[in-house]
């Protein structure tokens, strides 16, 4: 492991805010930590550690200003960092990644921003950790796993290419028609309060297109872990998928990777994503996404590792005269464009809620020491 993983954890808002939460640093303990009122209506559903639940009520009475890093800082000091080094647990570690996906870290983006020196040691120590030495690792060709609904086709041959397409076609439709729009009226790009943007993520979604992750341990499919918006318990079906040795894989470890792929297959969306990414980054655009029509011809599969997720989500990039963002995608997710399947089982169903709900509830061991 190389000294530029940290760097990168802490240079990007995903990977801050996993940091934070590893040592038990939440949006509302930053914002009671520092001074600042809590939102009202605000509820606090869940605490890392009691030792948290003290920082913030001793924050809510002090009566001068503190900063991020010196909030943060405080909570760096409390934590045996050796432990986080020597800490084995995938799951568990999974579980605090899980956990900000859920969550609302983008509430504390610009507070972990400023303490991002503060945070490094934080970011060295999980670097080093055995448990999160795969997620700088390609694709494990041999483990994949593909989760549908019940009843659900697992798609082969062309269907795979063809839902791609498809998805495209339907994107190129509402850019147009987003183009079209701000044609006739210039100043419509400007009322961001009353408008969003068409479509938010950077990979094509619907239909038949097909993802894949990895088993996790005795989690089937890491991706039964990690989802932003669950639809509650559900029953799916697991199939295990294998890959061919001369598949084509394209390897997405961080955002240099991301604004690689983007800059050679380039496909305008400003039309169709500027309002929420505007928003979001600060960035005016004009933003670009791959056209993955153009990939599947030079590549059977996109594979964003845990890493590349951690680094370079909803962080903006170059990518030539424009900009691109990484949004929607979740951890070891493999991207499939075209049918590269040597073997295909049938594991078995699996019923939960996906989430953190279906990882093993824990309390990070670091936080108990003084």
């Amino acid at each position: 492991m190389s000294g530029a993983e940290p760097e990168a954890l802490v240079a990007a808002p995903v990977g801050r805010a996993v940091l934070a939460e590893l040592i038990g640093i939440d949006p509302l303990d930053l914002r009671t930590g520092m001074g600042r009122p809590t939102p009202a209506g605000t509820v606090r559903l869940r605490s890392t550690t009691a030792r948290a639940d003290r920082r913030a009520d001793q924050g809510a009475r002090a009566r001068h200003h503190r900063d991020a890093a010196d909030v943060i800082g405080s909570a760096v000091a409390e934590v045996n960092l050796s432990q986080v080094a020597g800490c084995d647990d995938r799951l568990l570690l999974l579980s605090v990644v899980a956990r900000v996906i859920e969550g609302h870290q983008a509430d504390a983006a610009a507070a972990l921003a400023a303490a991002r020196n503060v945070l490094l040691p934080v970011a060295q120590a999980l670097a080093a950790a055995p448990a999160a030495g795969w997620w700088w690792q390609p694709v494990d060709r041999s483990a994949q796993r593909w989760v549908g609904h019940d009843g659900a086709a697992l798609p082969r041959g062309n269907s795979l290419t063809e839902a791609v397409r498809l998805v495209m076609e339907e994107e190129e439709k509402d850019e147009e028609r987003e183009r079209s729009r701000a044609v006739r009226s210039p100043r419509w790009p400007l009322r961001r309060t009353t408008r969003r943007s068409v479509a938010w993520w950077s990979a094509p979604l619907g239909g038949t297109v097909f993802t894949t992750t990895g088993p996790i341990d005795r989690l089937p499919a890491l991706e039964l872990g990690c989802v932003a918006d669950s639809a509650g318990e559900e029953q799916l079906q697991v199939w295990a998928v294998e890959i061919g040795a001369q598949a084509r894989i394209r390897e997405i470890g961080g955002p240099e990777d991301w604004s690689r792929l983007v800059s050679e297959f380039p496909r305008d969306v400003t039309g169709s994503r500027q309002y929420d990414w505007n928003s979001w980054t600060g960035e005016a655009g004009p933003w670009v996404l791959p056209d993955w029509t153009a990939v599947a011809r030079d590549w059977d599969g996109v594979h964003l590792s845990v890493a590349g997720f951690l680094t370079a989500s909803v962080l903006p990039v170059a990518a030539g005269n424009a900009a691109t963002l990484l949004a929607g995608w979740e951890p070891d997710r493999t991207l499939w464009l075209n049918d590269a399947f040597t073997k295909v089982d049938y594991v078995g169903p699996w019923r939960g809620t996906p989430g953190s709900a279906a990882l093993p509830e824990f309390v990070l061991p670091w936080l108990r020491q003084r």
